[in-house]
């Protein structure tokens, strides 16, 4: 009786370490597949956040390239010149980024104010900032930080200094300009004769127009002689005028005279015509393009003048702009053709 009773309790026992095994078993495979079920979730919800940055990411880059607002900071508004360059980026806006808009600053001639312009354009959160820096040099700075803070930089018509800071740089092609209004002039008094030239000094653009002249007259046109150079100091018309008339005193024999600015040219011809002079009996040409040179042309004291083209300045800073935004080369330094404006064309051309 007590050996069965030992068999029974050996056997009880046998069972019951059997039983306490299946359950550990169980119990470790339901701690293993829970375990492997949060690790599952815990992955999907990585693969999920990814998938949403994935996603502002690229809608924070195609909202960077289509709307918002562009800066374009000005030296003045006033100007016919600048007001021109504005019209034209706000038609490239049109043009090319319909539902963006346009956010002009003014610094009245002030480059300390233009800088704190930048500034303010891009705690604005413009996009893009097209600029005509007064002062090359002293802009770079905030150039420098609007490009820190991801905003890309267009300079019109006037570079800015030194910097890596500026993406694009659409100007004026100043030599072709001096050799628009040079050739006028020099095939204008028949190849030969004597000329003078009134011009400002210090500026890169003016120094490859007159540089244009010079080659001219060396390459083709040697029996044109220079007799007279003078510099406007303060580039005003009254200066000009003042320079032309001691220029007819001392050169009664005169043919041509060159400048570099159309507001030169109307002191030039009120000198010539407050002396006796004719139209068309001293040939002069200019640049700019403005309605006052296509005035005066139609007058025919101006023979010629070479006519920046502002807007297409404008139109084509912002499809770099907007070209840069979208991850497209764009040319570092764009430079446009000049247009020869003289009485066959005169009134058909649009000035400034």
């Amino acid at each position: 009786m007590r050996k069965k009773v030992l068999c029974l309790l050996m056997c009880l026992a046998m069972v019951a370490s059997v039983l306490a095994g299946c359950g550990s078993k169980k119990a470790d495979e339901t701690t293993a597949a829970k375990k492997e079920e949060k690790t599952t979730e815990a992955k999907k919800d990585e693969t999920t956040t990814a998938a949403k940055a994935d996603e502002t990411t690229a809608a924070k880059s195609e909202g960077s390239s289509e709307g918002g607002k562009y800066g374009c900071a000005v030296p003045n508004a006033q100007n016919s010149f600048y007001a021109t360059c504005v019209s034209g980026v706000e038609e490239g806006v049109k043009q090319y980024d319909p539902t963006a808009s346009v956010v002009v600053t003014d610094a009245s001639g002030d480059s300390r104010k233009q800088m704190d312009q930048i500034a303010d354009l891009v705690s604005q959160g413009c996009k893009a900032i097209i600029c005509i820096p007064i002062d090359s040099n002293a802009i770079i700075p905030a150039l420098e930080e609007a490009a820190k803070a991801g905003v890309p930089v267009i300079c019109m018509d006037t570079p800015a200094g030194e910097t890596d800071a500026v993406v694009s740089t659409v100007v004026s092609n100043n030599y072709s300009a001096g050799e628009i209004a040079g050739r006028a002039l020099l095939e204008g008094i028949g190849g030969k004769g004597k000329i003078a030239t009134i011009t400002t000094t210090g500026s890169e653009a003016v120094n490859d127009r007159k540089q244009a002249l010079y080659d001219l007259i060396e390459k083709e046109f040697p029996d044109v002689e220079i007799v007279q150079e003078e510099i406007v100091q303060n580039a005003t018309t009254e200066e000009a005028l003042t320079l032309m008339e001691n220029i007819c005193q001392a050169n009664p024999d005169l043919a041509g005279v060159f400048t570099t600015g159309d507001v030169f040219a109307i002191g030039i011809c009120s000198a010539l015509q407050s002396n006796g002079y004719q139209p068309g009996d001293v040939k002069v040409t200019s640049v700019d393009g403005t309605t006052n040179a296509v005035e005066l042309i139609e007058s025919g004291y101006l023979l010629a003048t070479a006519a920046q083209l502002p807007k297409e300045l404008g139109i084509h800073s912002v499809k770099n702009a907007l070209d840069y935004l979208n991850g497209k080369d764009v040319e570092k330094l764009e430079n446009l053709d000049c247009k020869e404006v003289n009485k066959d064309n005169a009134s058909t051309y649009e000035g400034f």
